[in-house]
């Protein structure tokens, strides 16, 4: 029986840590990608695992069947795994405050249980090794970290890449019924393997319920905008649309405002006229770099421009590329020969390739406040871009109001401008005359049709008041209130020191 504590270890730890990964991506999409997310369910997490090992040593006292203790448990934790998470998805209906404390305590809660049966393990292991206690023992607590090892890995490197969210937590609670069913094999119940069978088709009930959680969960913390349309959820995240009545759809990603499918000039639902600015900035770019390329609205535009011979579009998510596929308006960039998309990090990509060099990079940077968003805000990540700038070229990207992100690009470019959020950098560029403005903005042409109608009144009018919107960094510096400072990967600042807090929001 001494095997049956070792396997008891190695799959407490796998089911355990695998829920931690799936409660990290739980709160990271109730809250946005705020970067507290992970240190809170981190540290709700061990005070759970703590107060469940202290709790499970009592069990090892007396004279019990530890197998079926350890079955009890796991089966009262399968039950929880299965109802806290949709619990805490429907909690948020109430409030932040509400949703914050019942998510808080689910993840306690499932830490707590599991936990409680990494001693009663050690002691099963013990007490069967006949007499080598100290390498029993060890033999037990290494089960446990191959299968804590394990849990991490499998769940969010392949799980999560296969299956939703939801999908993945009832997984979970299926295999820890499965695993009480085992206990009770090991103790008592030796002959009730018809039990297991029973534990797999549970499991499989679980797996394929109607899958309502994420929308629910967005439904409750996100934005309003639209009735819930979708979901596109893979390991490296969970993008999601909002139908919308001008068909313009909403997109998020990580549960953030990503976007809308529109490229119309003069509807300009999603702020497209920043791109078309860039066309007056920089009109005849050869070599285009765009990292993030989202729901491909703006590369869309960038392959717009006359004389792009050459886009390059890192993405780190190839799920956009599903959701593109859907929109009539953006899905010729699949077939574009001149685009070329690369699934992959921008800066590791951009270090793999150093002999690229650009005439235009665009990115389409997500809020400032969120979790990871200094690796393309700092000024460390500008200088690694500036290497792969050609002497005139522009940088253009998104600021989310962050006047800190202008301060950034003014230490690394000679010239910085402001159009609404958006940073345009570079060492050589001028505005040029409204004349000028209008000739370039009339040479766009999209399937060999002019993109924009320069012989409408309307869209003259239109041009001339963006023109008017752009702001030299002098004056972002001018009205921020306080002395600006330079975002380094050091001091990550627009996440934490001036970023969105859970702890705020959940007490707003």
């Amino acid at each position: 029986m001494i095997w049956a504590a070792r396997y008891l270890s190695l799959f407490t730890g796998l089911l355990s840590l695998s829920q931690e990964i799936l409660w990290v991506r739980f709160a990271g999409f109730a809250y946005k990608g705020a970067p507290q997310a992970f240190g809170i369910i981190l540290g709700l997490y061990l005070l759970g695992i703590a107060l469940g090992a202290g709790f499970g040593k009592l069990y090892c006292r007396g004279e019990r069947n530890l197998y079926n203790v350890a079955g009890v448990l796991l089966v009262i934790a399968a039950v929880f795994d299965m109802l806290l998470p949709w619990l805490a998805a429907h909690a948020f209906s109430f409030g932040n405050l509400a949703g914050g404390l019942v998510l808080a305590t689910s993840v306690i809660i499932t830490s707590l249980i599991k936990s409680k049966i990494f001693p009663i393990a050690h002691h099963l292991g013990s007490s069967s090794s006949g007499g080598k206690v100290g390498s029993s023992v060890s033999k037990v607590y290494f089960a446990n970290i191959i299968g804590s090892t394990l849990g991490p890995l499998v769940t969010g490197f392949v799980l999560l890449q296969v299956f939703t969210l939801q999908q993945c937590f009832m997984l979970m609670a299926g295999l820890t019924l499965c695993v009480a069913i085992f206990c009770f094999m090991a103790g008592t119940f030796s002959h009730c393997r018809l039990y297991l069978v029973g534990g797999v088709v549970v499991t499989l009930a679980l797996f394929f319920l109607p899958g309502t959680m994420i929308k629910t969960l967005a439904e409750n913390t996100g934005s309003k905008e639209g009735p819930f349309k979708d979901a596109i959820e893979n390991r490296y995240g969970i993008i999601h649309l909002l139908d919308a009545e001008d068909g313009c759809d909403f997109v998020f990603g990580g549960n953030a405002y990503d976007g809308r499918i529109n490229i119309d000039f003069m509807g300009d639902s999603n702020w497209i006229s920043r791109l078309y600015m860039l066309a007056v900035v920089k009109p005849q770019p050869m070599r285009v770099l765009i990292i993030g390329m989202s729901a491909g609205s703006w590369t869309r535009v960038v392959s717009a421009f006359p004389g792009v011979e050459k886009i390059d579009v890192v993405e780190i998510n190839p799920g956009y590329i599903e959701l593109i596929r859907r929109y009539d308006e953006v899905k010729p960039l699949l077939s574009d020969p001149r685009v070329e998309i690369h699934y992959d990090d921008g800066r590791r990509w951009l270090k793999r390739h150093p002999d690229k060099n650009y005439d235009l990079v665009v990115m389409n940077t997500t809020f400032h406040w969120r979790a990871y968003i200094t690796m393309l805000l700092s000024r460390e990540f500008l200088e690694v871009l500036k290497s792969h700038m050609n002497p005139a070229a522009v940088l253009a990207y998104n600021s989310t109001y962050s006047p800190d992100v202008f301060k950034t690009a003014s230490t690394v470019f000679g010239k910085v401008w402001c159009y609404g959020n958006f940073v345009i950098a570079g060492d050589a560029f001028s505005l040029p005359s409204e004349d000028e403005a209008t000739r370039r903005l009339g040479a766009l042409r999209l399937d060999k049709k002019p993109l924009v109608d320069m012989a409408r009144p309307e869209v003259v009018a239109k041009l001339k008041a963006c023109m008017g919107n752009f702001e030299p960094y002098s004056a972002v510096e001018a009205r921020a209130g306080r002395p600006l400072q330079v975002i380094t990967e050091q001091n990550m600042l627009t996440e934490y020191r001036f970023g969105q807090s859970i702890m705020k929001s959940i007490f707003d």
